[in-house]
């Protein structure tokens, strides 16, 4: 099968890989990956056809551009032995119009080199103009340098030309996806929040399918991002003022529509709802192709669910509602918030694989970030449940925050039945033997991430926690 090199991004390294599977399982091609160091910025792949590099071209956001791979080597006099072997590699293109490119991983070539490394391809004798503007063919010379934090001019000097290994090849394309994180830059969106998820990590989570659902919408960062792939999206939260926005009234457009009709995505947002996910309205199950979501954590916005908190103590319990002098009740009056309490995060977790289970159809995945202190974290903190599994490649992604981290968990339905709507009830059992990585995160974090006394968590929610005001609920959810 033909050979391939990426020049990809330096950021997400754990996400590269398994974006590129994706990408193959999704359009149904086989993809091997031949790099042994795969967090460098060149990955070599192997793949039957110019036609599925396309696709990647296509869905590729963390690929930057992709050649046919021609020769590799450590140092230029192999690289040039190997392509005198391979002359008829030339041969279809001798005639066309083409330019040779020069570029570099971690470093900037110095002009006079870059004019050097072009002109000692004269051997090639390719008959056709040269053109810099619009080559008919464009060959590649990909310099992989180490990453360095020193970046004097001295410095540069010092290690132009002292490369780990080059590349040559001639371009395939760059990829169509990448520019679509300018494009969804949240700077420039009709509607954003604290909490809205950068474009680049909400273009890596969102797939293709036909309808995809966000149980913790929040300002539609994911939807946008799943919408541009062509699905249809529905979103829910249990605040509506996250995806309404500061304006009001009834004949105002919600922020989140206004902001995917600046993208053109408007006829795919099929509505958003406020609702307590453990209070769904969901009536049948299996209808859904997948579930794409951010849950709320803890560092500026705590996830919530609809129920009085039994560690205030501000607030004496009642069993009845509560009735006013005009004979009128609280929750029939306008504007009546319902109380709410923090939603433990370990419970969270599992109600939403749960509640997968019960919404997916055969084979349709759930997709989301899991926060967890990486001192903590075991992989057997991830939930299980019948008929869901977890698809990861080697130990998962991860984006690294020092001591904490949000890991990427994609688990595929595996039964063929809906299974039993989710109760959505207390999981202490699941802290009785060890404490999850992602036990009391919001408190942890506010802590500063201390060690556990003697490997376990305190059972208390403080009472600041408690009171946190409602306009947190339009913070990051990160």
């Amino acid at each position: 099968m033909p050979l391939y090199f990426l020049r990809v991004s330096l950021e997400h390294l754990s996400f590269r890989i398994p974006e590129l599977l994706s990408i193959a399982k999704l359009f149904e091609f086989e993809l091997k990956i031949l790099s042994t160091d795969i967090y460098r910025g060149v990955i070599v792949i192997e793949v039957d056809k110019d036609e599925y590099v396309e696709r990647i071209l296509d869905r590729g956001v963390l690929v930057i551009s992709v050649s046919k791979l021609y020769a590799e080597a450590t140092n230029y006099e192999d690289l040039h032995a190997q392509l005198k072997e391979k002359r008829e590699l030339f041969e279809p293109d001798l005639d066309a119009c083409f330019k040779i490119t020069l570029e570099c991983v971690n470093n900037r070539p110095l002009d006079k080199r870059y004019r050097q490394v072009v002109e000692d391809f004269s051997w090639t004798e390719l008959r056709g103009k040269i053109d810099l503007k619009n080559p008919d063919i464009e060959f590649v010379v990909l310099e992989d340098y180490d990453h360095v934090t020193l970046h004097t001019r001295q410095a540069r000097l010092d290690r132009d030309g002292k490369f780990q290994k080059v590349y040559f090849g001639k371009r395939m394309g760059f990829s169509r996806a990448r520019p679509v994180i300018n494009v969804q830059d949240i700077k420039q969106r009709a509607f954003y929040g604290n909490t809205s998820m950068e474009a680049e990590m909400g273009l890596l989570l969102a797939g293709q399918a036909l309808l995809i659902y966000d149980p913790f919408v929040g300002t539609g960062s994911l939807l946008y991002a799943v919408a541009h792939w062509g699905a249809s999206v529905i979103g829910s939260d249990i605040d509506a003022r996250q995806f309404r926005g500061k304006q009001k009234g009834k004949d105002v457009t919600p922020g989140i529509f206004r902001a995917a009709a600046a993208y053109g995505y408007d006829q795919r947002f099929l509505d958003v709802v406020a609702f307590d996910v453990t209070h769904g309205p969901w009536r049948r199950g299996g209808f859904l192709d997948a579930i794409v979501t951010d849950p709320p954590y803890g560092v500026r916005a705590g996830a919530k669910r609809l129920g009085k908190s039994t560690t205030r103590k501000r607030n004496t319990l009642r069993d009845e509602p509560y009735q006013f002098d005009d004979g009128t009740f609280a929750h029939e009056r306008p504007g009546y918030l319902p109380p709410s309490k923090p939603y433990e995060l370990v419970d969270l977790t599992l109600d939403l694989v749960q509640l997968s289970r019960y919404l997916l159809v055969p084979g349709g995945r759930l997709v989301f970030f899991l926060p967890t202190v990486n001192d903590d974290f075991e992989h057997v903190d991830v939930p299980v449940v019948e008929g869901m599994r977890e698809v990861k490649h080697e130990d998962g992604s991860l984006q690294d925050f020092g001591k904490w981290g949000r890991r990427l968990i994609t688990m595929e339905k595996t039964a063929t039945d809906d299974g039993p709507m989710p109760t959505f009830g207390d999981h202490s059992e699941l802290t009785e033997e060890r404490l999850p990585g992602h036990h009391q995160f919001n408190k942890r974090y506010l802590e500063g991430f201390k060690p556990r006394e003697g490997g376990e968590g305190s059972e208390e929610t403080s009472e600041a926690e408690e009171q946190a005001p409602a306009e947190e609920m339009a913070q990051l959810k990160v």
